[in-house]
């Protein structure tokens, strides 16, 4: 694991410094398909999009936004904040909070979700945040072509049970007491998730990566 964190800290510190070069990044050929003929969200019909980048009305799980967040800017604000401070800011403490990790991945599928309905979002930026939310995806295993719903769903949900086995995992350490089935049953799942855990890491960089360089664009300017 030690390795894994090495090697994602050292491939982020290499990235956001290469964004500071804006210029030469400028005048480097656009990686994307679509941004070559739609600046903006508000320049491309919705009905010449492929279903990825039509926005989805989404039943987020309960508590994951503030009751103030009821349009799709503002969830699309409250989640990038949320995938800010969990990835770019919070990046040294992934490994001690993995379950913060894969809980946080649903409110990237959201913030790319709710960025669909921006008609200021630049094209560009939405084709890298899918880019980055396909391979966050492949971390567990949902498929590229599933609805933003089912991604949240799952992210959310794994999120959860690996929050309950990391609160019963300390108390068992402070207690000193006998591991339970129950305890014993979910150590064997997050032994097996063990390696995408590790998968996730590293794509949960590079996707944060994304953020990162909008962050750095907007103080340039």
């Amino acid at each position: 694991m030690k390795k894994w964190t090495k090697i994602i800290l050292t491939t982020f510190a290499v990235i956001v410094v290469s964004f500071s070069y804006s210029d030469a990044a400028k005048k480097k050929k656009k990686d994307c398909v679509y941004c070559h003929k739609y600046e903006k969200m508000k320049d491309w019909p919705e009905s010449e999009r492929p279903a990825a980048f039509i926005w989805e009305d989404i039943k987020y799980p309960e508590k994951m936004f503030l009751d103030t967040s009821t349009t799709p800017k503002k969830k699309q604000g409250e989640a990038g904040g949320k995938v800010y401070a969990r990835f770019v800011k919070g990046k040294g403490s992934l490994n001690k909070y993995q379950h913060l990790m894969i809980r946080d991945m649903a409110y990237f599928e959201a913030l790319y979700n709710e960025m669909l309905m921006d008609k200021r979002a630049k094209v560009e930026t939405v084709e890298g945040l899918k880019k980055g939310r396909e391979a966050m995806r492949m971390s567990l295993q949902i498929s590229p072509k599933a609805k933003s719903s089912e991604a949240v769903m799952k992210f959310w949900a794994t999120g959860k049970m690996l929050k309950l086995a990391h609160k019963k995992n300390k108390k068992k350490k402070k207690k000193k007491a006998k591991i339970d089935p129950e305890i014993a049953e979910r150590a064997a799942v997050l032994s097996n998730m063990k390696k995408q855990i590790a998968l996730a890491k590293v794509n949960a960089q590079r996707a944060a990566t994304i953020k990162a360089q909008e962050k750095i664009e907007e103080k340039a300017n």
